[in-house]
């Protein structure tokens, strides 16, 4: 079946071989062009093998007693690693860290994405607890978070082939007005990126639940005005380029 065809076919499912060529020969201004790069070197029969890249989140210690979601700045769990190849990062038993994938994908407007972890090392207790699913039209590396859950440190090396790449052709094009618009939290990153998420005020807002209904740990500090003031402030300042 031909590019065209393929496109008008109403076909979805996943994408093989020879599918994944044609799309990755297309202009990479096609709108309905997939693009990896570096290039993959071999395609399998229903899957592109992905890299791990050289840099790292590594969770420190916080300083405050837990995380909350939407309140806590996520760069004070993390610190930034860049480990080089042929270099090697540690990770501890039951530990996990943010890393990316060493490619820069461009997905179609009318195929989707899965990324699972390789067999090889998932036997290895390594397993990547990335949220799976990719959107048409992503732009970027792919976020991963890599937990090891045996009960001994394992060695990751930057370059080594980490996850699978699933493609899938969805039942009809995603594309608006044949232009080609990006949206979604996380578009063209080429680092691992921590989370971005709403306070849970905004994200209990269409449950009908008023902010002053919302408690959390250490509500004294909290909910006191000069605190969360200064809260608000730092999430401004984060925000800031």
């Amino acid at each position: 079946m031909k590019k065209e065809d393929l496109k008008n076919s109403g076909y979805s499912g996943v994408i093989t071989q020879d599918k994944i060529k044609d799309l990755l020969e297309q202009p990479i201004k096609d709108v309905h062009s997939l693009v990896i790069t570096p290039r993959p070197d071999k395609i399998d029969s229903d899957s592109v093998d992905l890299r791990l890249g050289s840099y790292f989140f590594v969770p420190r210690s916080h300083r405050s007693p837990c995380f909350i979601p939407g309140i806590t700045i996520p760069q004070y769990l993390y610190h930034e690693q860049y480990i080089p190849f042929g270099s090697y990062l540690v990770l501890p038993a039951h530990y996990t860290v943010l890393g990316a994938t060493l490619e820069f994908i461009k997905l179609p407007s009318d195929v989707s994405g899965e990324i699972l972890t390789k067999s090889s090392l998932a036997r290895n207790f390594i397993t990547i607890e990335t949220a799976p699913w990719i959107h048409p039209l992503y732009r970027g590396c792919l976020t991963l978070e890599i937990a090891n859950v045996s009960n001994t440190p394992v060695i990751l090396y930057p370059g080594v082939k980490i996850a699978q790449l699933i493609l899938l052709k969805t039942s009809h094009d995603t594309i608006i007005d044949k232009k080609d618009k990006i949206e979604g939290t996380y578009v063209g990153p080429v680092r691992p990126e921590p989370s971005q998420l709403d306070k849970p005020e905004k994200a209990l807002k269409s449950l009908g639940i008023k902010p002053e209904n919302v408690f959390y740990p250490a509500d004294e500090y909290l909910n006191d005005e000069v605190y969360r003031n200064h809260i608000t402030m730092l999430l401004e300042r984060w925000k800031e380029p």
